[in-house]
């Protein structure tokens, strides 16, 4: 009886070494399960801060190289200031001209009757730069198809005796700003009104630094 005890003991004892092996071989693989989904955890973690970096740098890139406008409302206040400035160092009186409040240059309203290249308007004289007779565009923000393009108009006609009359044009030309000036008083044969570049270079340079954003 002692004998069969003694054998039913020692096979529940081995029983019980065998199961606990098992359990101990069972507790890496728990443990790797665990390091395994930290790690992933880890990784979409870094794989989403990146992502989002990403999308980050595209967004300031796409809005620092937006385009500015060459022309706008800020630069139009500037050039008014300025020509305010530079009217009393000339001891002169400008005043600023648009489409539907033009000047009367000598009976010939600018720019509602300042004609273009290849038109013959009848009660018109076409805009010439130089020898030739050229397109032109008011524009608001600078940007036309035409080979000048007006952002400003500016004139002492209302407050200045016969032949001391001057109109200036604030242009882009090429992209480039070009202050275009006239003091004509009479037509031609070509029926056209003959703007040139002023020479004045305080007037120049204050345009070009204010489109340029100086």
């Amino acid at each position: 009886m002692q004998k069969s005890f003694i054998a039913v003991w020692t096979l529940f004892l081995g029983l019980g070494l065998v199961g606990c092996g098992h359990q101990q071989q069972a507790s890496p693989s728990s443990s790797s399960k665990k390091t395994s989904q930290q790690t992933s955890s880890r990784q979409a973690s870094q794989s989403s801060s990146h992502s989002s970096k990403i999308a980050s740098s595209s967004s300031d890139a796409s809005h620092s190289t937006t385009k500015q406008p060459l022309w706008s409302n800020a630069k139009s206040a500037k050039l008014a200031t300025f020509m305010a400035s530079w009217s009393k160092t000339m001891g002169q009186q400008y005043e600023s001209y648009w489409q539907g409040h033009s000047v009367d240059m000598y009976g010939l309203k600018i720019p509602d009757e300042l004609g273009q290249a290849g038109t013959n308007q009848p009660g018109s004289m076409a805009m010439a730069v130089g020898d030739k007779a050229v397109t032109w565009a008011l524009s608001t923000s600078g940007e036309s198809n035409a080979e000048y393009t007006i952002v400003a108009i500016y004139s002492d006609a209302a407050h200045e005796p016969y032949l001391g009359k001057h109109v200036y044009l604030f242009t882009l030309h090429n992209g480039q700003p070009e202050v275009l000036v006239t003091q004509q008083n009479q037509g031609n044969d070509n029926n056209w009104l003959y703007f040139s570049e002023t020479q004045n270079q305080e007037l120049r340079l204050g345009f070009a630094k204010i489109v340029q954003g100086d």
